[in-house]
């Protein structure tokens, strides 16, 4: 995705946010995420999953922090029960959705997962 509105990181509050439409017509092209509201109402869009092992979970990990370091936009990392992957992105600058959430999602949607096998099998999508 082309055209995203922060250049290595410098997202503002001139950042332009996403209308409802927009984010829905994005989340389209996203089926691995999902939008969710946060407890202030901002809208965020994250994705779950579980890896097969823990490792599994620290590689996805670890090329999504140089994904981000490179795009410098930061996503939320959380690793639970040693191989739960959730993943939170939103432009804190705006607290919203911009484009540059979704070139951020693209972005980690291309890194391999070492999925668990139970998992996969109920979420195929993946």
């Amino acid at each position: 995705m082309s055209g995203a509105t922060c250049n290595k990181g410098v997202c503002s509050k001139n950042t332009p946010s996403l209308s409802d439409a927009e984010i829905q017509e994005f989340l389209g092209s996203f089926p691995n995420w999902s939008l969710v509201q946060a407890d202030d109402g901002s809208p965020r869009i994250h994705r779950t999953f579980v890896a097969r092992n823990f490792m599994a979970a620290m590689n996805f990990l670890n090329s999504a922090a140089n994904i981000a370091e490179e795009l410098g936009h930061h996503p939320d990392l959380h690793l639970t029960e040693y191989r739960k992957v959730k993943v939170v992105v939103w432009t804190h600058a705006i607290r919203g959705l911009a484009k540059a959430d979704f070139e951020l999602a693209g972005k980690l949607d291309q890194v391999e997962v070492d999925y668990s096998p139970k998992w996969l099998k109920t979420n195929q999508k993946a």
